[in-house]
């Protein structure tokens, strides 16, 4: 078990041969005060893979794609070590092999849903002696479930013409380019990622927004404008619906 602590947050990307699904692991040392009550996880559609050690035991849970906020408030505060393993938006279907459908928004037991997966990682976790070396135990098991592309090609380019457009390209757009019809788009995001391909569009399109307007608040409306908004009023709107 990690005991010494170079850095209270250690962001780490994974493996390139994983990065498709999982973007990074996020190893942290929380104290008393790190996180506030008001601190909330945006959505994004994406699912997380997190064990955290209390001082007694491990909790390994399976947070599902993320389509309203999540409110973790100091929750973390609780844990003196915390892996999170983001995934990318259909990490968690290729890692599980199951339908994300009944995930989405959910937080369950990683051993009620694949007990392998938690045994592997519990181990990985309380064996690992620094971050380093438990980024490296987890990449491992990961690459493991990786031997075979279980993800729709054209879910893989729907999420990427999505992306590429901050979330505005039109799903009939869409289904020409992949040569699937709209209602088949939709039951592979549903069952792949956890969500319509609509409601990914628009939370690609929310995100992107909230990504940027750190770096040029002056410019927000314009900003909302870019990422296919009407206009500020417009972003406003989505924002108290989401």
């Amino acid at each position: 078990m990690i005991i010494k602590k170079d850095k209270q947050f250690n962001i780490l990307p994974s493996h390139i041969g994983l990065r498709k699904y999982i973007l990074y692991y996020n190893i942290s040392f929380p104290e008393n005060d790190t996180f506030v009550p008001q601190y909330t996880l945006m959505p994004n559609a994406c699912g997380t893979l997190s064990l955290a050690f209390d001082g007694v035991s491990i909790n390994a849970e399976l947070w599902g794609a993320t389509t309203t906020p999540i409110l973790l408030g100091a929750e973390p505060n609780r844990y003196s070590v915390l892996l999170l393993i983001q995934l990318s938006p259909y990490g968690l279907y290729q890692i599980t092999r199951q339908s994300q459908t009944e995930f989405a928004d959910k937080r369950l037991l990683l051993a009620d849903v694949d007990y392998e997966l938690f045994k592997l990682l519990h181990q990985a976790f309380i064996m690992s002696k620094d971050v380093m070396e438990l980024v490296n135990a987890c990449d491992k098991i990961l690459y493991s479930r990786m031997e075979k592309c279980i993800v729709s090609d054209a879910l893989l380019l729907s999420t990427t013409m999505i992306s590429d457009s901050h979330g505005q390209v039109k799903v009939k757009e869409i289904a020409q380019q992949t040569c699937y019809s709209e209602r088949h788009l939709n039951r592979l995001f549903l069952a792949q990622i956890g969500t319509s391909i609509k409601n990914y569009a628009r939370l690609t399109r929310f995100n992107y927004v909230l990504k940027h307007i750190q770096k040029s608040p002056c410019f927000f409306a314009e900003l909302s404008q870019q990422a296919g908004y009407f206009d500020q009023a417009h972003f406003d709107k989505d924002f108290k619906a989401i």
